[in-house]
């Protein structure tokens, strides 16, 4: 019997994922397959208003990877790609339309897939149900638990993880309830295609340029979109990156090249070009849709500003830039529920980045790390609570409040600071109540008095 071909898919939503996946690929972690195609998965809240990624100015030196780019925005819609979630019985009938659609023919299917816990990726998992499926994780969140529990049915076809190396020496955690290992793609990988991406669109992309080693020290400030997912008011995250010019300004920095996330209010834009004006700073907004890191090479800052955007972690890691975090306590603090999929990568770059004393051993760091994301999944992580104790009794007080929830810890028993001593209340029979418990009882009783 003739072995079937094998066409490996690999399912990138942004460019910045596309790069690390071709990065795996140059390094051959992603094997070699007969044919390989990159599906481009427009996510963004309104995919028509919204470049997709192999759509974005140097995008061109991603693909060169691959045999061709796939769609599927064009094959689901009118329904968005993360809310596609074909019923069972339509699974069949969805695997030949798109094996006619890709022109796969009966060819063995390798699924590389990214944020594997959720559709479209869980329903690309369910539609080619006989598919292996290698995953690839190309920030920070893939050193937390997992969000979401994956279906064993899936689960049991995951062969490996592949993840940029973003924090060396540190383990990821994602799927480590299946017994899932992971490959960390280099550094160096990860920067050659980010220069391929920026050599191939430095005629397509537009915008201001920093007179590098210049008179006028000059940041890159990055944007995030923490008041569109909940962490805070519009007002709020307007004044806390008008407190990433100050805290430029206070480096020394006089020129601020701001790059927004797609999602930003323009209120940020306002308010940080206020805080410019105020401490004689001159402010300009920076109009790409390519990923930060290829804005750090081109520009050349003397320091990259931003929250806990992964870009933070690669300009420090990837490019040696100097960077700065502000913020990361703030929104520690506000971060709700116990298992928002961005407590591990906030902790991370406040522990690395944010802190007065920052970690620097990778074994303190994984320490750390382990320590959250168990607080977030004991069940998925059961396994590390044994460490987690330990790390928990012998963490500072300061960083016990810092990074975990005191209630939380009560709840799982685990060890945690002390709480003061609450004073002794006194006897009812010897202490009588207050004017003002009286006239609440009074009112208690005539609300239950029957009508």
């Amino acid at each position: 019997m003739t072995a079937r071909h094998v066409t490996q898919i690999v399912v990138a939503s942004t460019l910045f994922s596309a790069i690390g996946a071709a990065a795996a690929v140059d390094t051959g972690l992603l094997g070699a397959p007969r044919r390989r195609f990159w599906l481009s998965v427009n996510n963004a809240v309104a995919p028509e208003l919204i470049h997709a990624p192999h759509e974005i100015a140097g995008a061109d030196a991603v693909a060169r990877r691959f045999d061709g780019v796939l769609t599927l925005t064009d094959v689901v819609a009118p329904t968005h790609p993360s809310q596609w979630s074909p019923r069972d019985r339509d699974l069949p009938t969805f695997e030949r339309l798109l094996r006619g659609y890709w022109g796969l023919g009966d060819d063995r299917v390798e699924l590389v897939l990214e944020s594997i816990a959720v559709d479209p990726a869980k329903a690309l998992a369910r539609v080619f149900d006989d598919a292996t499926i290698v995953v690839h994780s190309e920030g920070l969140m893939s050193y937390g638990p997992t969000r979401d529990p994956v279906p064993w049915r899936i689960a049991q076809r995951i062969d490996r993880m592949v993840h940029v190396d973003l924090v060396p020496g540190l383990v990821p955690r994602l799927l480590a309830e299946h017994g899932v290992s992971s490959t960390p793609v280099s550094a160096a990988a990860v920067r050659a295609v980010f220069d391929d991406v920026a050599s191939n669109a430095s005629s397509d992309a537009s915008g201001p340029r920093i007179d590098a080693g210049g008179s006028r020290p000059a940041a890159l400030v990055l944007g995030q979109y923490l008041s569109a997912i909940g962490l805070m008011s519009r007002a709020d995250e307007g004044q806390l990156h008008a407190t990433m010019v100050e805290r430029a300004a206070e480096r020394g920095i006089r020129h601020v090249v701001f790059k927004p996330h797609p999602s930003a209010p323009p209120v940020m834009v306002e308010t940080m070009a206020g805080a410019a004006r105020d401490l004689g700073v001159s402010f300009q907004v920076l109009e790409d849709d390519r990923p930060a890191e290829v804005s750090i090479r081109e520009l050349r800052p003397d320091l990259v500003v931003g929250c806990f955007s992964t870009a933070l972690v690669t300009a420090h890691s990837i490019y040696q830039v100097p960077v700065l975090a502000v913020g990361t306590s703030t929104v520690l603090r506000r971060l709700t529920p116990m298992q928002n999929s961005n407590r591990v990568p906030l902790a991370i770059v406040d522990a690395v980045l944010g802190r007065s004393a920052p970690l620097k051993e990778p074994a303190e760091i994984q320490r750390l790390v382990d320590s959250v994301a168990y607080t977030m999944q004991p069940e998925s992580l059961h396994h590390l609570r044994p460490d987690v104790a330990n790390t928990l009794a012998e963490m500072s007080s300061q960083d016990l409040r810092r990074y975990h929830r005191m209630y939380r810890l009560r709840d799982l028993g685990l060890p945690g600071p002390q709480p003061m001593s609450a004073p002794v209340a006194a006897s009812p029979s010897t202490t009588p109540p207050s004017r003002r418990q009286h006239r609440l009882l009074a009112r208690v009783r005539r609300r239950l008095r029957p009508s």
